[in-house]
């Protein structure tokens, strides 16, 4: 484990501005906002939070300038790198853990792998594969009680890799999930798995025991992309019309809640009863009551805001922000993107 730390920029960003919404203009005096800013790693993507050592860990593609890969540990307190375990290899996007026995499994879209890392020793248990000649890994969904690994695999069709948890191998594949299936997510036990279809602007609902698709619905937006739950709803991050979709279990759309470009990460808090947008082309986290499903806050958090996560224990979110792209150009200044590669503290 290579230690790396970087300095803290203690920079307070916007206030959490309160929207005017039906039900009415919110207190700013009850107002969240960004409290917290930093450095996250190099071509950051997703995170994760151990139970067991409450750090978070993100992964880090890397870049053309930086090549190469990690999973960066970051301090919940300050957000600065305390450490971090190379993953050049198979340089990782997509994270789950299972707190259980603290091991991470990220998805290396880039290799068509999936690896397992003990966070404990910071040793890669193990590269897995599921042998076909193409495939395009991109989200985990962890059942810690059966030590179950979910992968989807993005295609057309789409399908969904089980692994073992216990050996860390492939064991078989769920099929026929449509074109472009992405996100995943549990809604009441594990035996279903609901799973967002970009290509089909629907939902898809697996059986795991059967290995079929049960039925689908439509996910009320365009280009859903992720998807969780708070046990009885189900809340759909939709990219292309920047909305996050309330269903209930049976596919019938409760509301349809702007909340800005590019909305695709998504997180549901259960100690304050908030469900986050992270609004990839707006810069912004949207912040909205599960209760009344309004809109409460917008706060700017960094260049790309891609991925958020909840401390279970304090209730804070963290915004993961991807770095500004492109090519560099001959003969003109390398721009860095400092709003970029940070992780953002929401109190």
């Amino acid at each position: 484990m290579n230690v790396g730390k970087v300095k803290l920029s203690k920079i307070r960003l916007t206030t959490a501005v309160a929207l005017a919404t039906g039900i009415g203009m919110v207190s700013t005096a009850h107002a969240q906002e960004a409290v917290q800013s930093s450095r996250a790693g190099t071509g950051v993507y997703e995170a994760v939070i151990s139970a067991k050592d409450g750090h978070i860990y993100v992964t880090g593609a890397g870049s053309r300038a930086v090549p190469g890969g990690a999973l960066y540990k970051i301090n919940p307190s300050d957000l600065a790198i305390v450490d971090s375990i190379s993953l050049k290899e198979n340089p990782p996007f997509g994270i789950g853990i299972n707190n259980k026995t603290n091991t991470v499994y990220t998805t290396n879209t880039r290799t068509n792998s999936v690896s397992a890392v003990d966070l404990t020793t910071g040793k890669l248990l193990a590269t897995i594969t599921n042998g076909a000649a193409e495939s395009h890994t991109r989200e985990v969904l962890v059942d810690e009680g059966k030590n179950l690994v979910y992968i989807s695999d993005v295609g057309d069709p789409s399908n969904i890799w089980v692994i073992d948890g216990k050996t860390n191998t492939y064991l078989h594949a769920i099929g026929n999930l449509g074109k472009t299936a992405t996100g995943m997510s549990f809604l009441k036990g594990t035996d279903k798995i609901y799973v967002t279809v970009i290509g089909e602007n629907a939902v898809y609902v697996v059986d795991v025991k059967s290995k079929q698709v049960e039925h689908k619905f439509p996910s009320g937006g365009e280009a859903p992309v992720n998807i969780t739950s708070d046990g009885k709803h189900l809340f759909v991050a939709n990219q292309k019309s920047g909305t996050i979709t309330v269903l209930d279990g049976k596919g019938k759309l409760i509301k349809s809640i702007p909340t800005g470009a590019g909305a695709i990460g998504i997180a549901y808090d259960p100690i304050k009863q908030r469900i986050y947008s992270a609004n990839r082309q707006t810069g912004t986290t949207s912040i909205i009551d599960a209760n009344t499903l309004a809109v409460v806050a917008d706060v700017a958090t960094g260049s790309h805001p891609n991925h958020v996560k909840i401390d279970p224990k304090t209730g804070e979110a963290f915004v993961i922000n991807k770095a500004k792209g492109g090519r560099p150009v001959e003969g003109q200044p390398v721009v860095v993107d400092t709003n970029g590669d940070t992780i953002t503290k929401i109190n």
